[in-house]
């Protein structure tokens, strides 16, 4: 009776302490993994189905170390999986994975994978500790309990959120420099309307300068007056021929 009533006073006894932190790491790692996964599907096919498959690995194991009913297979999957990811991204940013575009290319170490693989850890560590210790001890209240998840949670989220983001801007700019490397964007289309050619039309926007000897051109400067006047000046001398014209009837044009 004893060790009922003990059992009894605790909070989620079959999951524990434990369990809870390894479910919130392996939720950030999937994360981190599904953000990441159409980037390196655009680069290789085959990587990107891998990191959708490891992300929803994570997810599922994570719903299944939760349960009172995971066993030693549930830590061994976590276990294996986990340290499974961890060692493909070391690989790859130290000798560079075997096969792919990118073969034998050490990649850059970015943010995002550093907190994947600091959250694999953790399920690792879990995991292999779970399998030495099988009873978790639960929690003495329902309080240690919610402060615990809302602790676990608030930390994995501050830590996911960036990483995420991270891989979020560098799929981004993936997509960018490959749209500039395609070639232009267009523009040399524009100039088939408005720049000039062999065909001499000029670009719409530019006004051609008028010739001084252009005969439609109003501005063109007359010849001077062999009388001596002002070219254009209608008095002359006093009453010039503009003057006189303007008597003939003629109206003055003002």
């Amino acid at each position: 009776m004893g060790n009922r009533s003990r059992h009894a006073t605790r909070i989620m006894p079959d999951v524990g302490a434990a369990r809870i932190v390894a479910a919130f790491a392996s939720l950030g790692a999937a994360a981190i993994h599904l953000a990441a996964a159409p980037d390196h599907y655009t680069e290789w096919r085959a990587a990107g189905i891998f990191f959708y498959g490891i992300g929803a690995f994570q997810i599922g194991w994570a719903m299944a170390v939760l349960r009172a009913a995971a066993g030693p297979l549930v830590m061994v999957a976590g276990l294996a999986g986990s340290a499974g990811a961890a060692a493909v991204w070391a690989l790859s940013r130290t000798a560079g994975v075997p096969l792919g575009p990118a073969a034998g290319v050490p990649e850059d170490v970015t943010r995002a994978g550093i907190t994947a693989t600091a959250f694999e850890a953790v399920v690792c560590a879990v995991a292999a500790w779970h399998l030495r210790r099988r009873s978790p001890r639960g929690f003495r209240t329902s309080l240690q309990a919610v402060l615990l998840v809302g602790g676990v949670s608030a930390a994995v989220t501050g830590l996911t959120v960036p990483a995420v983001q991270g891989a979020l801007s560098h799929s981004h700019s993936h997509g960018h420099d490959a749209g500039e490397e395609a070639g232009p964007h267009g523009h040399d289309g524009e100039d088939g309307h408005h720049g000039g050619g062999a065909d001499g039309t000029g670009d719409a926007g530019t006004t051609p300068e008028p010739s001084p000897d252009d005969p439609g051109d109003d501005t063109a400067t007359p010849a001077p007056d062999p009388s001596g006047g002002s070219p254009g000046d209608g008095h002359g001398d006093g009453h010039g021929d503009g003057h006189d014209d303007g008597h003939d009837g003629e109206p003055h044009g003002h």
